[in-house]
């Protein structure tokens, strides 16, 4: 990658290469946030030693960022905002129903009887997947015993967001407030979430899936772009300092608490707006060609970024159907090796969901990505 000496080239350099429709740092961090959430599912919830679950404000900072760099870039084309719906449609709706669908007939055609009560959740609250609501049905009622589709709150988070966002854009017409509207709102949403928290303490998950206090992570990427688009030279050192600052803040978080959960009251409260910032200076240094890490541009990860939508989406029900075989054929035939066939389970779930995401990502959904050109 090339290093650029200052903030107006390296903005220029962005939309030289979005214009080619390539930008390998941003494919590197999609694929840190996907393995990220792939060991969290896999490994790290049910042992507790790594937040993988923060992939997701990952995705979410990166989304902010994309949103906003191409609202702004095509602001001035006609139609702009039927572009830009028509656009997110294509990318987002064709993976998402055809796996909601096919869940919900495998509910209804392969499911018996007396194990339709671990699927109430998802048989009484449809019309929340299909319309992007699921996650206000997480915040309101009880998670379902199977989380096959749980992953999917994040997807309803964001478009949710991608509905408002252009209208957030306008709000100021002026790039320094836009700013500063933009730096409040996130100081607003920290703010909001320790009030409530204090106030009300309720369980982690109704601040977790809660679009408003999830804002935060938007608002970052978000302002990253604006930053550049500004052209507001931003020192190197100090962003990396800033870094290692909020790391710290969180590790210190993590172990008073000693609770990495995304439902722990530290990251309930003020957690959430220190993993977007950091975030956020990663993301920075990477579209600024700031000597960021060379993995990022590494083949395997930007593989990984290529094929992350559908990965995410997939990567939970296959984990769920196939654990469950395992564990079954585990028991009758070897039952006193149920570590083995549970590592099994792990990799054949991997393997599955990564060769149906290659698949999905080269024939599936290409299809419609050349749609939005």
């Amino acid at each position: 990658m090339d290093h650029l000496s200052d903030p107006q080239s390296a903005i220029h350099a962005s939309r030289n290469t979005a214009s080619a429709g390539h930008v390998p740092a941003l494919d590197g961090l999609r694929g840190m946030a996907i393995l990220m959430v792939l060991l969290w599912h896999y490994v790290g919830s049910s042992q507790s030693i790594f937040p993988g679950w923060a992939g997701v404000d990952l995705f979410f900072v990166l989304s902010g960022f994309l949103i906003t760099w191409r609202l702004r870039a095509t602001r001035h084309r006609p139609n702009y905002l039927t572009t830009f719906y028509r656009n997110r449609a294509l990318r987002v709706l064709p993976v998402y129903y055809t796996v909601v669908s096919c869940f919900f007939l495998a509910i209804h055609l392969l499911v018996k009887p007396q194990h339709l009560s671990t699927f109430d959740t998802y048989v009484l609250h449809i019309p929340s997947f299909l319309i992007f609501t699921q996650n206000w049905t997480f915040v309101r009622f009880p998670l379902p015993r199977d989380l096959s589709l749980g992953p999917l709150w994040s997807i309803a988070v964001e478009v949710q967001l991608y509905i408002v966002w252009p209208f957030l854009l306008r709000l100021t017409r002026n790039m320094k407030y836009r700013i500063r509207t933009f730096l409040v709102l996130f100081v607003l949403v920290l703010l909001a979430r320790c009030l409530v928290y204090l106030g009300f303490p309720r369980t982690g998950d109704s601040f977790y899936y809660n679009t408003f206090f999830r804002m935060d992570s938007f608002l970052a990427g978000s302002l990253v772009y604006l930053w550049h688009e500004s052209l507001l030279k931003i020192d190197v050192n100090k962003v990396r300092a800033s870094m290692a600052i909020l790391l710290t803040l969180l590790i210190a978080g993590g172990l008073f608490t000693r609770n990495l959960s995304p439902y722990s009251p530290f990251f309930t409260t003020v957690g959430y707006s220190i993993t977007a910032a950091f975030f956020a200076c990663i993301l920075h240094l990477a579209v600024s060609g700031r000597r960021v890490p060379a993995f990022l541009d590494g083949k395997l990860l930007r593989y990984f970024g290529k094929i992350s939508y559908c990965l995410y989406i997939i990567h939970f029900p296959i984990l769920q159907v196939v654990a469950s075989r395992f564990r079954r054929l585990g028991s009758d035939w070897w039952p006193d090796h149920n570590d083995f066939f549970h590592w099994t389970a792990i990799a054949f779930s991997l393997l599955l969901s990564l060769l149906l995401s290659t698949l999905s990502y080269r024939y599936f959904e290409s299809y419609f990505l050349r749609l939005k050109k």
